[in-house]
């Protein structure tokens, strides 16, 4: 297990007996402070509990009107040549004197890690919150899926590229025109846990109002 599982509350532990038996706040704060993207993902993968267990820490999300906008497609085994395939014919239909050695590398990426979970914002435009706030929602589930693969112990990465604005790809994926891919979840165990990348500085980005 990587350094961030550290201090985690195990699953099934309610609340209260957390609050009472460990410092939750800071264990927070450490796994929010140390957050970084995999370089490089392998095997394991999250098991189907810790999928499930990541999924549902995901729909925790903030979501204004509770539209629950979020769908997840979870692509493991042989399932992750499915997104290879459209993610070929995406760069094909863009690129069409692609050569095939460059349809092959589309079609492994994929393959760089055992999990994928593609997030989609599935919006409804009548309903009457906004549907930027609906793809806000969404995006709001990808950080928690990405802090929950951590804290489980398992590097991560949000990929989107061209697929994930692709129509041909958002159709393959089963969705419909007003759907929006958020992202692309590479899941896995991260051989090398580097230290986070350089953060901004608050003090350039943040302003207090105090009269």
């Amino acid at each position: 297990m990587t350094p961030y599982a550290r201090n985690v509350p195990f699953e099934g532990v309610s609340v209260s007996t957390i609050e009472k038996t460990s410092p939750t706040s800071l264990s927070a704060l450490e796994l929010l402070h140390s957050r970084a993207s995999a370089i490089k993902l392998g095997e394991p993968g999250p098991s189907q509990g810790d999928i499930e267990a990541i999924l549902r820490a995901a729909v925790t999300a903030a979501d204004h009107g509770r539209v629950r906008p979020w769908r997840f497609i979870v692509m493991q085994g042989e399932g992750r040549n499915k997104l290879g395939a459209l993610m070929a014919q995406s760069f094909q239909a863009a690129n069409p004197a692609a050569s095939p050695e460059d349809l092959q590398r589309e079609a492994n990426k994929p393959l760089r890690a055992p999990v994928i979970i593609a997030l989609v914002a599935k919006t409804d435009s009548k309903h009457k919150i906004p549907v930027i706030e609906q793809i806000l929602a969404a995006g709001a589930a990808g950080a928690h899926l990405m802090l929950a693969a951590n804290a489980l112990g398992y590097g991560v990465t949000w990929k989107t590229g061209a697929a994930a604005y692709d129509p041909l790809v958002r159709d393959g994926l089963g969705f419909a025109d007003g759907d929006v891919i958020i992202g692309f979840f590479y899941i896995g165990t991260d051989p090398k846990i580097g230290a986070p990348p350089p953060r901004a500085e608050i003090g350039a980005v943040t302003d207090y109002w105090t009269s």
